[in-house]
């Protein structure tokens, strides 16, 4: 008889659902708007909907969810979701928790993608890799020697929050020099801005960057040389093999060409070492996916 999990995917605009087998298929697959200017009831009553729904009838064991930030048990908030202020306030996961009849297993988003990136990709290949997303934010999931690495308190793996210059731009979290004032869709947008005055997306940007246009010149050459240098550090600081990147911003193919040569300049070590970089091969399926993969974990099926 087969086995079947649910994953959740909550974010800032939308929530997405899969069901899964134990083999990790995905049998099925929905979605619809967040809304969480509506209120945590209503954002709670579509995620309930939405399992319901995506199950359609398939007696499901677990339900795992990737969310913005790091759940904190203790107060029962999601801390470091600046995006969307209804997930920082307390009693959306509790009251989520309290309506299912299964286990809720709760997992940053990043960790999500790198789960389901790690065995779409590199298990087998490589233990020791980062996943990173770039899109309205910039976050990451570690898997280290083929475990999920979520530190004591979920917080591992912050990258898009450390700091390349303690005196450079400000970001929304308060510090300055973060990767993500630099790297984020919005933050690309905006630094584009102060030098042309016009408001492009990152593609509109990178398309003027392919015809020679000096502004998007510089703008993403200062971008390779930043991601450069955090993701050296990352590898001087973990050992990487690899560095998987996913969200809307890891589209722009410059990244995978342009960024290696600045890291490898910056990795300190065995002379002549390659990390790659590697485009997430699973779209936007990778982060609900790697949610279901937590119910599977609960279930005894999967081991990381």
């Amino acid at each position: 008889m087969s086995r079947y999990a649910i994953g959740v995917d909550l974010g800032g605009t939308k929530v997405e659902a899969c069901l899964v087998d134990e083999s990790r298929k995905i049998l099925a697959r929905k979605r619809r708007p967040s809304e969480p200017r509506r209120g945590r009831d209503k954002v709670v009553g579509t995620i309930l909907e939405l399992v319901t729904e995506t199950a359609g009838g398939a007696r499901y064991e677990a339900v795992g969810m990737g969310t913005p930030g790091t759940y904190a048990p203790g107060d029962d908030i999601m801390h470091g979701a600046p995006h969307t202020p209804l997930y920082e306030k307390p009693g959306l996961i509790s009251l989520l928790r309290s309506k299912l009849a299964v286990p809720l297993t709760i997992e940053n988003d990043a960790n999500c993608l790198a789960l389901a990136e790690f065995f779409a990709q590199c298990h087998g290949t490589y233990d020791t890799v980062m996943a990173v997303i770039l899109g309205t934010g910039m976050g990451s999931g570690l898997i280290l020697g083929n475990r999920l690495h979520r530190g004591p308190n979920g917080n591992a793996g912050e990258i898009g929050h450390t700091s390349i210059d303690i005196n450079g731009r400000l970001c929304e979290c308060g510090r300055r020099g973060c990767g993500e004032a630099y790297l984020s869709g919005p933050s690309l947008a905006r630094r584009y801005k102060e030098l042309t005055g016009e408001t492009l997306g990152p593609e509109e940007i990178f398309a003027r960057f392919e015809k020679g246009e000096a502004s998007a010149l510089l703008l993403f050459a200062e971008s390779c040389r930043v991601m450069g240098e955090i993701f050296a550090n990352c590898v001087n600081t973990l050992d990487l093999q690899a560095i998987i990147l996913g969200g809307g911003v890891s589209n722009i193919r410059l990244w995978y060409d342009g960024v290696p040569p600045y890291m490898e300049k910056s990795i300190f070590g065995i002379p002549g070492r390659r990390v790659p970089i590697l485009k997430a091969v699973l779209g936007d399926s990778a982060g609900v996916l790697g949610a279901a993969f937590l119910g599977l974990r609960k279930m005894g099926l999967m081991h990381f």
